[in-house]
């Protein structure tokens, strides 16, 4: 992360020496880099972690735990077994072959019953799909910030306002997940949708929404009711809850204009955005048919909740390359694996413009541009940062919080809507309640909850003569519409890697570029260089310049880079695997990640240098260097312990 000016911010002998450091794998190098985490304000930084308590509230059916690719009965309760003996491995692994080799419990299947459906290839079956990475953040580094010193608070409970709202709003994102954005701005059923959800507490700020006891709501609930905009509306519909991403068309400018690739190269592209001197990236997507849902059958769900790999079974795609135009074509990227390309093209084309550096690089106005090495210091480190925002969400997913996909969710209201609510044991009282809250998502014209019983719940896979045999009936669909054959992803929701990435990424490009003038205006996008702003016409296969509102002179870099956020962590809930909390908490994770990245590397730097940004929640916080091995991280209008700590519970006093 260091710029190279022609004032020299990093000699190269300490760039050799940050080098050798990160390579080396002496015992005298370790205590180097635990001396430099010390120099660093967040070494004194540690917070208390843990999750909502249901796993003990809710003993033998787990309704809001993670259990995807273990056995379930024929309703979709887990079994106590593999349940129990799953999270006993994940912790202490403890099997060995007979040569010494370490095998997991989750090494093998641990469903082993026949699956109810089959590929609609003859002669095909279903194999077993195997958990993503659950030992990742098992990984020890001498790194800051340190594992400890980031956290998620507890996820919400089965039967608040606030986990019905964030259902309700999934299955919102479900209805309209084939209306074009820029539609979804004025349509009459995006309004429809956008006043049914006010209906509920949590959306309607007149309303004072409960936790699942019928109590105020914490401070940690509090701060996640928080969106951009006034009141729900289809202009707000889906936004995010930083600056600037209520502000004009949906989808950010840093995922609409991007690279193509020399073959590839498309006249819908803008000319001044089309080529890069470093990275090369096609922001336009294959087109997948639209309509078409999954898990909405009883037995499909059921085998896909017990490992069955049915991912192949993806409806044809279009074929046709695009570009984000619909909610479905935004959830294509949570089906991707969680990368950093996003964000190194909105790095390229912040450079590709001439952005400007942060003034606390470089005083001089003819010196605040990145050469070459400045280039690839920022890309390596958009990479670096991504690679432990990464690690960082799956400690919280498998260490503390096992939160269920919403997939499961979903089966827990059907249980309930057609009579199977005891089976849920201890649950079926906060489940009901849920049901209950999700039928306050309704307006004089339309009810939300009896457009998704009425939603298509077409049969995906090949199905044999007993498939439905001993499952149960369900005459109201509840299940959530997934984008995916596979539904989720095979580990817990919570924390959610794209966002934990997202937060991370968008927070080092905002640090490193000039996104406000000197007394702290937010620089529009056409000052920060950019040639014009863009939106799809319709069918996604070019771009149309915006005018007015939605121009590049009123729209604003930070705004833009908050809305890149959003829409990459947000990409997730629309394909129907997370929840707004996930990407609420997460990108806030992944931010002060990436201010302790900050901080760590600029106690490296050789002179006085600093680096201000705005935060998603609105503070001005700037980092700086005094050249001499230490940084400060200083935070307007609260002490860092507040701001680092602020969307957690209360923390034990040291």
């Amino acid at each position: 992360m260091h710029p190279s000016t022609k004032e020299g911010i990093m000699t190269r002998e300490a760039n050799v020496a940050y080098a050798t450091t990160k390579v080396s794998e002496s015992s005298q190098v370790v205590e180097a880099l635990k001396c430099r985490a010390a120099a660093i304000p967040l070494s004194a930084l540690a917070v208390e972690t843990r999750c909502n308590g249901e796993a003990d509230a809710f003993p033998g059916t787990w309704p809001t735990r993670f259990s995807k690719g273990l056995e379930h009965n024929a309703f979709g309760i887990v079994t106590t077994y593999s349940y129990n003996n799953f999270f006993e491995e994940i912790s202490d692994p403890s099997y060995t072959d007979n040569m010494g080799n370490r095998i997991a419990l989750f090494d093998s299947p641990a469903y082993c019953g026949s699956f109810q459906t089959r590929p609609n290839a003859e002669g095909s079956e279903f194999s077993w799909r195997n958990w993503d990475m659950p030992f990742a953040y098992h990984q020890l580094v001498a790194q800051a910030p340190e594992a400890n010193s980031v956290a998620l608070a507890p996820a919400p409970c089965l039967g608040s306002d606030e986990l019905a709202a964030e259902m309700a709003e999934l299955y919102a994102m479900a209805y309209l997940r084939d209306l074009s954005f820029e539609a979804m701005r004025t349509s009459k059923t995006s309004q429809q949708v956008a006043a049914a959800l006010s209906n509920m507490p949590w959306f309607d700020p007149e309303q004072t929404p409960t936790d699942a006891e019928g109590n105020p709501l914490s401070m940690v609930s509090s701060n996640r009711r928080t969106r951009d905009g006034e009141n729900l509306t289809p202009q707000t519909l889906f936004r995010g809850s930083s600056a600037g991403c209520a502000d004009g068309p949906y989808v950010s400018q840093f995922l609409l204009q991007g690279a193509a690739g020399p073959e590839e190269k498309s006249d819908a592209l803008p000319d001044k955005s089309a080529q890069f001197k470093i990275g090369r990236w096609d922001p336009r997507i294959i087109e997948r048919a639209p309509g078409v849902d999954y898990l909405r059958d009883w037995a499909e769900w059921l085998d896909v909740q017990n490992g069955a790999n049915t991912k192949k079974e993806r409806a044809a795609f279009e074929g046709k390359k695009k570009f984000i135009e619909t909610p479905r074509d935004l959830a294509t990227l949570a089906c991707i694996d969680a990368s950093c390309k996003p964000y190194l093209n909105a790095a390229a084309l912040l450079l590709d413009w001439n952005t400007k550096s942060d003034l606390g690089l470089s005083q001089h106005e003819d010196r605040r541009h990145f050469d070459d090495s400045g280039k690839e210091h920022l890309l390596s480190f958009l990479k670096e940062t991504a690679k432990r925002a990464h690690r960082a969400s799956w400690r919280q997913k498998f260490e503390t919080h096992n939160r269920a996909r919403p997939e499961k969710l979903g089966s827990v209201a059907c249980l309930v809507e057609n009579g199977y609510g005891a089976e849920l044991g201890a649950a079926e009282a906060m489940a009901t309640q849920h049901v209950d809250k999700l039928g306050s998502a309704s307006s004089k014209d339309f009810n939300l909850i009896e457009a998704i019983v009425a939603a298509p719940s077409e049969r995906r896979f090949k199905h044999n003569t007993r498939s439905w045999s001993r499952l149960p009936q369900m005459t109201r669909n509840l299940l959530l519409p997934v984008a995916s054959p596979g539904g989720s992803p095979m580990h817990p929701s919570y924390g959610a890697g794209h966002a934990t990435i997202a937060g991370g990424c968008v927070t080092v490009l905002k640090a490193f570029f000039c996104t406000h003038s000197a007394d702290q205006r937010p620089m529009s996008l056409k000052e920060a260089g950019a040639p014009a702003a863009f939106v799809p016409e319709d069918g996604g296969l070019n771009l149309k310049e915006t005018k007015g509102d939605d121009a590049s002179d009123v729209l604003t870099l930070n705004g833009e880079l908050n809305k890149l956020a959003e829409n990459m962590s947000l990409a997730g809930c629309m394909a129907g695997v997370n929840y707004y909390s996930d990407s609420f908490d997460s990108l806030r994770m992944g931010e002060r990640i990436a201010v302790g990245i900050l901080a760590e590397h600029m106690a490296t730097f050789r002179s006085n240098v600093t680096m201000t940004l705005e935060t998603f929640d609105g503070d001005f916080l700037t980092i700086s260097g005094n050249g001499a091995g230490s940084s400060e991280i200083r935070v307007s209008g609260c002490s860092l312990s507040d701001w680092w700590t602020r969307h957690l519970p209360p923390q034990p006093q040291s």
